[in-house]
């Protein structure tokens, strides 16, 4: 690639850590990004440990003290910094962040994009050139507040999908399930929208036919206490095990025989793109953007908050061993071809291409270097 063709990015996130879904996606795009042969620097915000994790991924990070929803001095130091740094685009992602960056973008007469990774509203983003939606779901959201269909473009979110391979008698023991039976489990923070409880009511209706059987949940939040109270209410408080938030999710979904998404409102669900790429059959809700990511040549999707329903296709799935097999090497197909860090940074290249009205980039690969560092 030649020095006229890389293009110099600053990606601008408000997360306060890279934890769960939008930051966890961006930094994988900063590293394919870096592997495509794009310098990519980040703004971050004070008193937050994203920019501590940003650096340690080999990034310069430039952090603003953005105390409003709308900062001025934050633009206007942003945009001074976006001047002296000559990047060619400010990517935002977030809505603070998307706010003050694209004002900033403007000020500093920079093309921006936002990527908006949940089912927001459209003044956050009003100020960018280009809007990245996660998922069709979350363009026709943003249509149907009146953004132009020009103005949007669908690029999945991606992962680094190669590591998600585990032993599964390994991880068993290692949770101390050394029964023989069945493991349901969920990866998502525990939050009231994210459908725990159901998780927990579903596998409450299957404990009877399946002797053994296990609820792991992978993930913190708000609704972890009232999630403990129901289990112990229903008499299982030693079927349900609360892993807590996990930097490194492949051993436990390694553990689990079957993957349940039990979500009220989803924007995509990059949990179950992880979930996939390990192998896992699905058995997740009929909302928002899941049916994009879940096929039913990967899965079974019910109506949310259908506990009976998704307790009876998670049933059928236990019952039948060559059907979860196939479905699951099904799902990890379909994540390494759809989900893939590099689908995301080329479908993000191709954004940045058409705005700055120029073709197809020239492509070198990855140093050692780059492949290897990883939050």
């Amino acid at each position: 690639m030649s020095p006229k063709h890389r293009l110099r990015v600053l990606q601008v996130c408000s997360a306060r850590e890279a934890v769960y879904g939008a930051a966890i996606s961006l930094l994988t795009l900063a590293r394919a990004q870096r592997s495509a042969g794009h310098r990519v620097e980040f703004a971050t915000f004070k008193g937050k440990r994203f920019g501590t994790q940003v650096r340690a991924q080999g990034f310069a990070a430039h952090e603003f003290a953005v105390r409003t929803k709308i900062d001025p001095f934050a633009i206007v130091q942003m945009a001074k910094t976006i001047r002296q740094g000559r990047f060619n685009i400010v990517h935002t992602h977030l809505s603070t962040s998307s706010v003050n960056g694209t004002l900033a973008a403007k000020l500093a007469r920079v093309p921006s994009v936002a990527t908006v990774h949940g089912l927001s509203g459209k003044l956050s983003f009003a100020a960018a050139d280009r809007l990245i939606a996660v998922s069709d779901e979350v363009k026709s959201h943003l249509m149907g507040q009146g953004v132009p269909a020009s103005r949007i473009q669908v690029v999945y979110n991606g992962l680094d999908l190669d590591g998600l391979s585990f032993d599964a008698d390994e991880a068993r023991t290692r949770l101390g399930f050394d029964d023989a039976g069945p493991v349901l489990g969920t990866v998502a923070r525990v939050t009231s929208l994210k459908g725990i409880e159901d998780g927990i009511r579903v596998a409450s209706e299957l404990r009877d036919e399946f002797p053994g059987l296990r609820y792991l949940v992978v993930g913190d939040g708000d609704a972890m206490d009232s999630c403990r109270t129901l289990a112990n209410d229903l008499g299982m408080r030693e079927m349900v095990h609360f892993a807590g938030y996990q930097p490194d999710v492949a051993p436990f979904l390694a553990a689990m025989d079957l993957f349940l998404f039990p979500s009220h409102k989803e924007a995509m669900g990059i949990a179950l793109v992880e979930a996939m790429a390990a192998g896992l059959p699905i058995v997740a809700t009929r909302v928002g953007g899941i049916p994009e990511v879940v096929t039913p040549e990967t899965g079974v999707l019910k109506p949310a908050q259908d506990v009976v329903s998704l307790a009876e296709a998670a049933r059928e799935l236990l019952l039948d061993s060559p059907r979860r097999i196939e479905l699951g090497a099904n799902a990890r197909a379909r994540a390494m071809a759809v989900f893939s860090a590099q689908a995301m940074e080329e479908g993000v290249e191709k954004v940045y291409c058409d705005l700055l009205g120029h073709g197809p980039l020239t492509r070198r690969k990855a140093t050692r270097r780059e492949t290897r560092v990883r939050v």
